[in-house]
């Protein structure tokens, strides 16, 4: 049995590694030829040991039906992002944080903060996740809920082989922030030959991530991206730079796009360039995000009862498709406010698809012609949420 035991770690050892750089690095270092054996011998040494260590690779295939997702309470709190939809948003946004850390070096001459440089990220159109790790090994994994409890998903998390089960630090607690997703390629060979396409990626790795069947997780074969680290017992940061060489060098996958700049205009410039390639990605963004790099001047500037000060999401602009007006019906709500519904013909507007479309009132509704217009060709635009225009 020791001598068992042993070969497992060494074997797991290997095959962790060989799919760290397979499914986070994409860089493969066997073929498959090579890496089957090492699986199937650790399978073999599992049934005959009746031994089953919790960073097995094995553990990712999916295991028994969940009665249901139990609540977790995070140890940090994950955080909603204020917004900007556009230019002025965002230059107003950056002139309030220039405005706190002028006002702080001004009341602290002799400790000043640094000057301002900043972050830009992508934002996944996915769901968040917040991953726990006890002394290296992943212990449970969450959902963002209302960023103080969520649901634990540890069980469909697992199937995801870019997710590490065991990282290099062991030094007490840590809560790692990301997305799970899933990639439109995946998306587009899963519809290939499902017996129920999925409709679009983000529900597709929603849904799975809150089924209870992780073998349903498992087949979705989902990919996650990491970006943050809300909590540890003893780890810290200076700057965002080295948060991110902590996930890289932890086995995290992080975001293929990561740009630090030192300006406001060199963010719009990354803006520019990141909205430019929106629709060449191989999954979906919402927007990107700017924070700003310094931690001691987040500390300092600090939180609002929603939103971090240092950092703003910025919303891409609505996307519009045309499609055919079915029908307008009238929905009534718990309140009884009643709200004109207009059903279109299925389109899919930034990889959700659209069939229903908020119309706002009967005035609404007269100014679009639509009472008589069934059949008609429409304009619908999807900002935040849904509505009909001509």
């Amino acid at each position: 049995m020791p001598d068992a035991l042993e070969t497992m770690k060494t074997l797991i050892e290997e095959i962790n590694k060989h799919n760290y750089a397979y499914y986070t690095l994409d860089q493969p270092s066997l073929t498959d030829a090579e890496y089957d054996p090492l699986y199937d011998k650790l399978v073999q040494l599992e049934a005959e040991t009746g031994t089953v260590l919790p960073y097995s690779p094995t553990q990712r295939v999916g295991g028994e039906l969940l009665k249901g997702f139990d609540p977790h309470r995070h140890l940090a709190r994950l955080w909603s992002l204020d917004k900007a939809q556009n230019h002025d948003d965002l230059m107003a946004w950056h002139t309030r944080v220039q405005k706190l850390v002028n006002d702080y070096n001004t009341q602290h001459p002799d400790d000043p903060l640094p000057p301002l440089s900043f972050v830009v990220e992508l934002k996944f159109d996915g769901l968040t996740l917040n991953l726990t790790y006890d002394h290296g090994e992943l212990v449970q994994a969450a959902t963002r809920g209302n960023g103080v409890v969520g649901e634990g998903i540890l069980a469909n998390v697992k199937t995801i082989r870019s997710v590490p089960l065991r990282i290099p630090y062991t030094d007490g607690i840590i809560e790692v922030q990301g997305e799970g997703i899933m990639n439109l390629s995946v998306l587009e060979a899963y519809n290939a030959t499902a017996a129920e396409p999925l409709k679009n990626a983000r529900n597709a790795a929603a849904g799975a991530l809150r089924n209870l069947n992780p073998k349903v997780t498992a087949e979705r074969k989902l990919n996650a991206y990491f970006y943050n680290i809300g909590y540890a017992d003893s780890l810290q940061v200076q700057n965002h730079q080295e948060m991110v060489g902590f996930l890289r060098d932890n086995q995290f996958k992080v975001s293929p796009f990561v740009e630090f700049v030192d300006s406001i205009d060199a963010v719009e410039e990354e803006l520019e360039k990141l909205v430019a390639m929106r629709n060449t990605l191989d999954f979906l963004i919402d927007g990107l995000v700017v924070k700003i790099t310094d931690m001691r001047t987040r500390e300092v500037l600090g939180y609002t009862n929603k939103f971090p000060r240092w950092a703003v999401a910025y919303k891409f602009e609505a996307e519009e498709a045309v499609t055919t007006l079915l029908d307008v019906s009238w929905n009534v709500g718990r309140t009884g406010k009643v709200t004109p519904l207009a059903q279109v013909e299925a389109v899919d507007i930034g990889g959700v698809t659209v069939q229903n479309c908020t119309l706002n009132n009967m005035d609404d509704i007269e100014r679009k012609n639509l009472k008589y217009g069934l059949g008609s060709l429409v304009y619908i635009r999807r900002s935040n949420d849904v509505i009909v225009r001509p």
